[in-house]
């Protein structure tokens, strides 16, 4: 394969690689909680990745939820399907 072709596969490649790393990157991600005390579903944008589960107990706990009457999942799914 010649230097030139070599050269036009890798920037290709590089390309590729840029946009899954903002596609990545601009992926949002949701946590729903299911609040059993008021018989409420809630759901909250997650800005930052890689959150463990006690960071999402927190959070559900920072936005007045009793973790222990909560059932929540983390998702990209944006709305209810039914």
């Amino acid at each position: 394969m010649s230097d030139s072709v070599k050269a036009w596969h890798e920037m290709k490649e590089s390309e590729k690689a840029g946009r899954d790393h903002a596609t990545e990157i601009n992926t949002r991600h949701y946590i729903w909680v299911l609040d059993h005390s008021y018989g409420t579903v809630h759901r909250y944008n997650i800005k930052v990745k890689g959150l463990d589960m006690e960071d999402y107990e927190t959070l559900i706990s920072l936005h007045g939820h009793s973790v222990n009457n909560c059932q929540w999942m983390v998702t990209d799914k944006k709305e209810v399907i039914y």
